[in-house]
């Protein structure tokens, strides 16, 4: 089955210890990403490359 046009096949979630978010998001953000969106923080934020294919930064704070 193929992907909806536009739409990426898979979707990643890298889950780091809190105090290395922010230097995660910098880099990919230093590394041409940008921020989808980050009104979850700091339990994840979503990037996306260039291409727009997606990755969500977690981490264990702001869970339930």
């Amino acid at each position: 089955m193929d992907a909806a046009p536009g739409r990426q096949r898979f979707h990643l979630d890298v889950t780091v210890p809190p105090e290395d978010a922010d230097r995660r998001v910098a880099a990919a953000l230093d590394a041409g990403g940008r921020v989808v969106d980050d009104s979850h923080a700091p339990a994840f934020v979503v990037l996306a490359d260039p291409d727009g294919n997606r990755v969500c930064v977690c981490t264990e704070l702001g869970r339930d």
